[in-house]
């Protein structure tokens, strides 16, 4: 029971590899991938949203490159979901300062507890209500690669943990840039989309439904 918006149109820039594009055409997502020349002068505007894949700034200098212009598709009202990257990323590309660290955290536990921080957000609420029963019967993995600190641009959304861990809020965060949003979620989308966890999915189709030209953070300003 997966909802999507209609009309949407996504750009996912490849990194390693992964099968989130297929995923989201599982879904019904139309999905474009974004080669060097699409980063370096193609017309970005068209894409409702962009989804950087895993360890993208690992395995590709071209993003590095034309990082800037990724910000400036966003500063215009563009959406950018940035997943799980390595060290490579720990530079500040993004909008805000951020850090990692060297021993960036993981949640490594697939049944490690979830708190989700701001259930109003609309990424909890449309086009499917999330809720803690969406992060059940997830598998291998929460998520790695999180955030040790950030500017107070940055709105940490979930917060979760392994046994005897402190508790990670660097997991899943998402910034105001210009007219758009910036989001950096290093949930493992890529181990949950190939064995169709439902949850994860509902949650996945919220994250791209947020490009849409009617999304609701674009009129409250959230």
């Amino acid at each position: 029971d997966v909802k999507v918006v209609s009309g949407l149109k996504v750009g996912y820039v490849m990194g390693s590899g992964d099968e989130v594009p297929e995923g989201l055409r599982q879904l019904g997502v139309p999905v474009e991938l974004l080669s060097e020349s699409s980063l370096s002068s193609g017309d970005l505007s068209g894409y409702s949203t962009i989804l950087i894949g895993i360890r993208a700034y690992a395995a590709r200098e071209d993003i590095k490159r034309h990082n800037g212009r990724l910000l400036d598709y966003v500063s215009k009202g563009g959406v950018l979901v940035v997943q799980y990257q390595t060290q490579e990323y720990d530079k500040n590309f993004g909008p805000y300062p951020y850090t990692q660290g060297r021993g960036a955290e993981e949640t490594s536990e697939e049944d490690a507890p979830v708190s989700i921080l701001q259930p109003a957000r609309p990424v909890f609420q449309s086009p499917n209500k999330i809720s803690l029963a969406d992060f059940e019967g997830w598998v291998e993995q929460r998520g790695s690669k999180f955030f040790a600190t950030w500017a107070p641009e940055w709105q940490p959304l979930i917060e979760t943990h392994d046994e005897g861990q402190a508790p990670q809020k660097g997991v899943w965060l998402e910034a105001r840039h210009g007219k758009g949003l910036y989001v950096y979620c290093s949930l493992a989308w890529y181990r949950q989309l190939p064995y169709a966890v439902p949850g994860a999915a509902r949650i996945v189709a919220n994250l791209v439904s947020l490009g849409a030209a009617d999304a609701a953070w674009r009129k409250v300003g959230q």
